[in-house]
């Protein structure tokens, strides 16, 4: 391999890997992507707010039910630390389910915010004329077959990641993956079929398995990955934007 191609390389890989801070700091500063960041996580929140209260109180009653009926006191010691404890493993369970459940309350705001997010890319995407019913249906047909798709490739991943050696195969699959779950937005509103999507991927394979290393590294921290979620869905837009661009920047590989 030359040193020209190593270096370019190497740094597509590097610009994959730091992408999720140029999203992170294209959100900061850009009002709109940050309201439709923050928006599902605020409603998540406020979902597990009246959610876990609820279910606190449901269980507060059952416990303090019990413990009447045999024959203590509700105010005792043990009544006291039968509540704190139930309390506790409530707040861990909605510790533990708060990513995944966010990232459901966020599907449907995905689509708006690489949308919101292509008009301020380096350089931006043009914007996709035509927003008819049947074109709708279109897309969410596309985007179901990706989704289908990818999911069963990471299955077959995960399956092959205890192989050894092909582990390391597997691994990179799923972190091209990872990167093929969030380019796809931009590349679906634009008619792009599976194909197309797997053609990305192969031809910009560094900068793909950098971007999607590092948003596999940021789901795997517990909460983190709830804020993760819209610098995925940002960072791949800037991605298929960045991969399109012209001669004046160069093109990743």
């Amino acid at each position: 391999m030359s040193d020209a191609r190593f270096f370019r390389r190497s740094r597509s890989l590097w610009y994959g890997v730091t992408l999720p801070y140029v999203a992170l700091r294209l959100i900061l500063a850009t009002p709109v992507l940050m309201f439709w960041s923050l928006l599902p996580i605020v409603l998540t929140l406020i979902l597990y707010v009246y959610f876990i209260g609820a279910l606190q109180d449901w269980a507060m009653l059952q416990v303090t039910g019990h413990f009447q009926a045999w024959g203590w006191s509700p105010e005792g010691w043990a009544v006291w630390l039968a509540s704190l404890v139930t309390r506790l493993v409530l707040i861990l369970v909605g510790a533990v389910t708060f990513t995944f459940t966010s990232t459901m309350v966020a599907s449907p705001f995905n689509d708006v915010l690489a949308e919101k997010t292509e008009s301020r890319a380096t350089p931006p995407l043009a914007p996709v004329i035509g927003t008819g019913l049947a074109q709708q249906l279109r897309l969410i047909w596309i985007d179901l077959v990706k989704t289908i798709a990818a999911t069963a490739a990471g299955v077959m991943a995960i399956l092959f990641s205890w192989i050894p050696v092909v582990n390391v195969v597997a691994f990179v699959a799923v972190f091209l993956l990872v990167c093929f779950q969030y380019t796809s937005y931009p590349q679906t509103r634009r008619r792009e079929r599976l194909g197309a999507g797997m053609y990305f991927l192969v031809r910009h394979t560094w900068a793909c398995a950098g971007f999607g290393a590092a948003i596999t590294f940021l789901y795997a921290i517990p909460f983190v990955a709830s804020f993760a979620l819209p610098l995925a869905v940002v960072g791949g837009t800037l991605l298929v934007a960045r991969a399109g661009a012209g001669p004046d920047l160069p093109v990743l590989k």
